[in-house]
């Protein structure tokens, strides 16, 4: 069920009154019940490959501890087993059909051996949980976690099932293990957080989709312009649409008394790429650096190597988001475009002055956005299709400028009430941030401070329900854009 669904509303209504009507030693098992229904709403059957990643990978921990002297091998069988698992459900078709079309080019054999896998939601965000203890566990950086019910939460947690925050075992099994008791201070924060996620989710990358689907679902009849101002709303699209759920987990959790980490920090304020993936996608970010990048020498090493250690970080970041030859594309490129900042760092150093980071920053983001095109689109035709329109469809003729309309062929309703939204979500911040200095100061202040807040959240609310009501009217789908990985 999706977040943003009354299906799901009901849900955790049930679920939270119920967790903490139990006795405080029952809520664990309350969450781990409902997180298992939660997954078993998209398909039952796909819930048989979380148990066994879960299995696999506790039962690999306690060997490690019970037989410590072939603990490599634990180690290398939990692996191979969760990876396999990845791979066969995730990329074997993938590779199946580069394997045809090899065999048709050298021999001129024509075979399909393609096979209809449905893969299971989430299956990237929660075999690298796996993986992340399985190797910590081995390292001793976190202790085995004995009781396999806190583990099964710990995998299958359902605020951050889907897509993430890729949580690490040290920060997140404490928590689950503590007592849980219920804090008006954390109801009230979880309650804003998801106020705020709804609205980031519905009201502005939904509303925005809207403007890009219709002209990447139709790319053909596209001009430049409009592909230009489709993949600049996709840049704010996405962000919203992944930070949305991100900012909806945390506060569910949170209602619980459960923190999970920070995923974004400002990305688009980035002054370069390296910097974007320190602030996009950090629990990703952070789990390939710790488990890949640093492994393979970092960048403690000549530039030669750190090129290739780049390269095969992004390689599998961009598989790990999809298994087509776009996902290919965006991650070789954003690979490519690190490689070069840091071969320029090498050559020319520049004293930094506010001018040369604002300059920096918008580089940046023309980069991230240009580079979110294959990411978008369907396939690697469509990403060639798109950067052509880009690059060379600026004929300025009645055509042209036709072909630019189409995504106004919305009302004008539409455009002004996606205005008013895109007002309220670069400005939201800043109003809480005033309340509080204004509730802070004492007095008068306090209430005018207080009801700023609550006026604030007030519109939050309002406008993202005005804009579910739009959505459905129109019957236009809304799930979330990290659920395909």
């Amino acid at each position: 069920m999706l977040f943003n669904s009354v299906e799901f509303l009901i849900f955790f209504i049930v679920v939270t009154a119920v967790f903490f009507v139990v006795p405080k030693i029952a809520r664990n098992y309350v969450l781990l019940v409902a997180s298992y229904v939660f997954y078993a709403w998209w398909n039952v059957l796909l819930s048989l490959v979380l148990i066994f990643v879960t299995l696999v990978s506790y039962f690999a921990a306690i060997m490690m501890e019970n037989v410590p002297e072939k603990k490599k091998l634990f180690l290398v069988l939990s692996f191979i087993a969760i990876i396999g698992t990845l791979f066969f459900f995730k990329y074997y078709n993938f590779f199946a059909r580069g394997v045809a079309l090899f065999a048709n080019v050298i021999g001129g054999a024509k075979f399909n051996i393609t096979l209809d896998i449905v893969l299971p939601i989430g299956i990237s965000f929660y075999t690298f949980q796996a993986l992340s203890y399985v190797a910590d566990v081995y390292s001793g950086k976190t202790a085995n976690e004995k009781n396999i019910f806190i583990y099964a939460l710990y995998l299958s947690f359902y605020p951050q099932l889907i897509a993430g925050p890729i949580e690490r075992s040290g920060d997140l099994i404490p928590q689950l293990k503590a007592e849980h008791v219920y804090n008006e201070n954390d109801f009230i924060e979880g309650f804003k957080l998801m106020a705020i996620g709804f609205f980031e989710k519905i009201a502005v990358a939904d509303i925005l989709g809207v403007i890009v689907n219709a002209t990447y679902e139709n790319l053909s009849g596209a001009s430049g312009l409009a592909v230009l101002i489709a993949t600049l709303a996709f840049s704010a699209q996405i962000l919203c649409d992944f930070k949305g759920y991100s900012d909806i987990a945390k506060g569910l959790a949170r209602v619980y008394g459960i923190r999970l980490s920070d995923n974004f920090n400002a990305p688009y304020l980035a002054v370069s790429v390296r910097d974007f993936w320190r602030r996009w996608h950090i629990t990703l970010s952070h789990w390939l650096r710790d488990y890949l990048y640093i492994p393979l020498g970092g960048s403690r090493v000549s530039f030669i190597r750190y090129a290739f250690n780049v390269l095969i970080v992004f390689v599998v970041s961009g598989l790990w988001h999809g298994a087509a030859l776009n996902y290919l594309v965006w991650g070789v490129l954003h690979a490519l475009v690190q490689i070069a900042e840091k071969g320029a760092e090498k050559l020319f150093r520049f004293k930094e002055n506010k001018l040369k980071t604002a300059l920096k920053t918008c580089v940046t983001f023309i980069i991230v956005t240009l580079l979110w095109v294959p990411f978008r689109s369907a396939d690697i035709y469509a990403t060639l299709s798109a950067y052509a329109k880009l690059f060379t469809d600026w004929a300025f003729t009645a055509a042209y400028f036709s072909a630019t309309a189409s995504f106004l062929s919305l009302t004008p309703s539409f455009a002004v009430a996606a205005a008013i939204i895109l007002a309220l979500y670069f400005s939201y911040a800043r109003i809480l941030k005033a309340s509080t200095r204004l509730y802070q100061r004492g007095g008068a202040a306090k209430n005018v401070g207080v009801a700023l807040k609550y006026l604030t959240y007030s519109a939050l609310i309002a406008v993202t329900a005005a804009s579910f009501i739009y959505l459905k009217s129109v019957d236009i789908s809304s799930s979330f854009i990290y659920f395909a990985f």
